[in-house]
Order: structure tokens, then C-alpha cells, then sequence
């Protein structure tokens, strides 16, 4: 049983007559080399080109919307996961907080260090009072020494803080990475020029012109 031929689209064979249709003419002129094109083949092959791109045209445009459609749909969906992202919120609210936070980190620690210090001293000073008053002395000492240990509780809870906002902002900016297609799995650490710079220091270790070990033993 003869198999049935697969009919030619309308694309298809418009294609195929304009492209025999130019053949033809260049085969009449090359037969022909004194004569000319008529009129009537100008207008002929005109009329094939035509007619041969408003399939062409209509690909085309079908190929472009869904290109636009394509392009709409990412754009709707960027912009749906950059709202997710909340930028101004850390911008605005989040870093300004951390930064309080750790500031106030600081100040609790250098208030119970100098308060310690200063504890000490006064112990270390008052070693020729009486037995009795240097006992006295130093059991109130020992208690401030204790209430200015106290502040690491404090200071617990605000660093507990501000590791929750750096978590918080880790969670949105791997959103915005994968929403960008830049999130390498396995990719390294990026070190600023100035990381990368106390790195090699590290890694090359200390400067050949430094103090000789010999030396240093022969002091102790």
C-alpha cells in the first residue's frame, strides 16, 4: 500500500514557488543573455515575494509574542520576589538596629571591664590595711566584681538580636539570589581587598626580618 504523501503547508509551498520562480528567470536570462526581464516577470516575482511574507510576517509576530509573554511573565515575577526581599526594611529598620545593639554591646562590656580593673586595683593597694578591714575591703570588691559579671547576660540576650537579624537578611538576600540565578552552590567566600589583604598576611606568615626565636629564649 502506497504511502500517502505529506501534503505541503501553505508556508511551505509559498516558499518553494517563489524560490523556482527566481530560478527559472535567472535560467531564461542565462539562456538568453541578450534578452531582458518583461514586465510581466517583474510583476510575477513581485507578486510571489508578497505573498510569500505574509506567512512570514505572521510567524513572526507569533515568535514575538510569545517572546513579550515570556519576558512579562519574569518581569511579574522579579518584581513579585523583590517585594519579598523588603529592602527598605533593612536598609531602614534592620541595620540601624543591629548597629544599636552591638553598640550597646560594647559600652556594657567596657563598663564591667573598667569596674573589674578597677576592683582589682583597689585589692592590690590595700595590702597593708588590717586583716580585718582588708577582708572587709576585699569581700566588697568581690561582690562588685560579681554585679559587673553580670552584664554578660544583658549583653546575651542583644547579640541573640542582632544574630537573628543577620539570619533574617541571609534569608532574603539568598531569595534575591535565586531570583537572579547567581546563587552558586559550593561557590567560596568574596573577600574584599582589605580580607584579602589581612589573608595573604596570615598565610605568609611572619616578615623574615622579625625577631630571631634564639633571641627571645636567651631574654627568659
Amino acid at each position: 500500500m502506497a504511502k500517502a504523501q505529506k501534503k505541503p503547508t501553505t508556508d511551505t509551498a509559498s516558499d518553494d514557488m517563489v524560490v523556482q520562480s527566481i530560478l527559472d528567470l535567472g535560467d531564461r536570462l542565462k539562456n538568453n543573455p541578450g534578452g531582458q526581464m518583461t514586465l510581466t516577470d517583474v510583476i510575477g516575482v513581485a507578486e510571489l515575494l508578497t505573498s510569500s511574507l505574509q506567512p512570514l510576517l505572521r510567524r513572526i509576530d507569533v515568535t514575538m509574542q510569545k517572546e513579550l509573554r515570556g519576558i512579562l511573565k519574569k518581569i511579574v515575577t522579579l518584581r513579585s520576589e523583590i517585594s519579598k526581599v523588603h529592602a527598605d526594611d533593612i536598609a531602614n529598620n534592620r541595620i540601624p538596629e543591629m548597629g544599636k545593639e552591638l553598640s550597646e554591646v560594647v559600652k556594657a562590656t567596657e563598663t564591667a571591664t573598667n569596674s573589674i580593673m578597677n576592683a582589682a586595683e583597689t585589692v592590690l593597694g590595700a595590702q597593708d590595711l588590717a586583716e580585718a578591714e582588708y577582708k572587709e575591703l576585699v569581700t566588697n570588691q568581690m561582690m562588685d566584681i560579681f554585679e559587673s559579671c553580670s552584664f554578660q547576660d544583658i549583653t546575651g540576650q542583644r547579640v541573640t538580636k542582632v544574630v537573628d537579624t543577620v539570619e533574617v537578611i541571609e534569608e532574603r538576600i539568598v531569595v534575591l539570589c535565586e531570583m537572579l540565578d547567581s546563587h552558586e552552590k559550593g561557590m567560596g567566600p568574596v573577600l574584599s581587598d582589605k580580607e584579602q589583604s589581612k589573608k595573604d598576611q596570615l598565610l605568609s606568615g611572619p616578615s623574615s626580618n622579625g625577631v630571631d626565636q634564639n633571641a627571645i629564649d636567651a631574654m627568659f
